[in-house]
C-alpha cells in the first residue's frame, strides 16, 4: 500500500479529498451539479461548461481574490480588504455570451464557509483597493448596491467592481456585476462582465436578472 501521508501532500487546487490525522479520507464537499442552471438557461444563447480545472480561476475573477497558485504572489493592499477565497471543490460554472460585444454571463455554485454577510462587509469597508501580481497593478473600485429580492431564506446581495489595469497611455478597464445569493453554505453567483467602465445597460441587467432568479431557483428550490 501506498504511503497515505504522500497522497495527502498532493492536493490539486484543492480538489481532492482532505486527509484526517489518522490516515483516514474525508468525503470532499459533494458535486454541485443538481443545483446549477443548464446550458440552455443563458438568455444571450447556450453557455459552456467551465472545466473543473478552470472553476477555480473563475472563482477568483468573480470574487476578486487571487487566482490558485497565485496566493504567495499577489499582494492586496490595504492587505485586510482581500475578498475571502471561494474553494472549487464541488463547485459548478458556466460561462456564456452577453448581449453586448464581448461582454460575458456567468453562473457558479459553490460552497462557501464565511458568510455573505462578511462578503458583504468587507466590500463595503474597501470601496477601493489594490492587488498587484508579479509585479502587474491593478485598482479595484467596489461598490455594493441594492440586494435582490431575497425567497425561501436566501441572503442575496449586488456587488459592483470596476478593475484599472496597467498604467501609461493605454490602461484597460473592465467591470462585473455580481449578483449572490447564498443559502445553509451554499452560494450562487450571477455575473455580467463587459469591459468598460459605465452604467450597465438595462437589456443586459434584464439578462443578468433573469440568469440570476433561474440559478436561485436551481440552487435552492
Amino acid at each position: 500500500m501506498l504511503v497515505l501521508a504522500a497522497a495527502c501532500a498532493v492536493l490539486a487546487g484543492g480538489v481532492l479529498s482532505a486527509c484526517s490525522i489518522v490516515g483516514d479520507a474525508e468525503p470532499a464537499d459533494p458535486d454541485l451539479s443538481s443545483r446549477s442552471v443548464a446550458a440552455s438557461d443563458f438568455p444571450g444563447g447556450p453557455a459552456s461548461p467551465i472545466p473543473p480545472q478552470a472553476v477555480g480561476n473563475a472563482l477568483a475573477d468573480i470574487t476578486g481574490s487571487p487566482s490558485p497558485g497565485q496566493g504567495s504572489n499577489t499582494e492586496i493592499s490595504p492587505s485586510e480588504c482581500a475578498p475571502p477565497p471561494v474553494s472549487a471543490d464541488g463547485a459548478v460554472a458556466f460561462l456564456g455570451p452577453g448581449t453586448a460585444e464581448r461582454s460575458t454571463l456567468t453562473t457558479v455554485v459553490a460552497h462557501v464557509d464565511t458568510p455573505l454577510a462578511e462578503v458583504v462587509r468587507r466590500a463595503e469597508k474597501c470601496p477601493e483597493l489594490t492587488t498587484t501580481t508579479f509585479g502587474a497593478s491593478s485598482t479595484v473600485t467596489t461598490e455594493v448596491l441594492p440586494a435582490p429580492p431575497a425567497r425561501d431564506g436566501v441572503e442575496t446581495a449586488t456587488i459592483r467592481r470596476t478593475i484599472l489595469t496597467g498604467g501609461g497611455t493605454v490602461p484597460t478597464t473592465t467591470s462585473s456585476l455580481s449578483l449572490i445569493g447564498e443559502r445553509d453554505g451554499v452560494r450562487v453567483y450571477a455575473e455580467y462582465r463587459w469591459p468598460a467602465a459605465g452604467p450597465v445597460d438595462p437589456e443586459d441587467s434584464a439578462a443578468l436578472d433573469e440568469l440570476f432568479t433561474k440559478a436561485v431557483s436551481a440552487a435552492f428550490g
